[in-house]
């Protein structure tokens, strides 16, 4: 229940890295540059976040997916 309970306090955060990332980088065809770049952050911070990484990624995955579903980013 805890690790549900982390992974859902950190959706916020992943959406604004996600989005702060993509205002960043726009150009289409980098999102695994882009996805790496968070997962790396998220790594380098330490304190537990190497048993998360895995479900980090599923996060942002969905996020990803969900934001380009209901067009907050634009295909080129």
């Amino acid at each position: 229940m805890a690790t549900i309970i982390t992974i859902l306090s950190l959706i916020p955060a992943i959406i604004k890295a996600i989005t702060a990332i993509e205002e960043a980088i726009p150009m289409s065809g980098a999102g695994k540059a882009k996805t790496d770049m968070v997962l790396q952050i998220v790594q380098a911070t330490g304190s537990g976040a190497t048993e998360l990484l895995p479900l980090v990624q599923k996060a942002i995955a969905i996020v990803v997916a969900t934001l380009n579903a209901v067009g907050v980013f634009k295909q080129s």
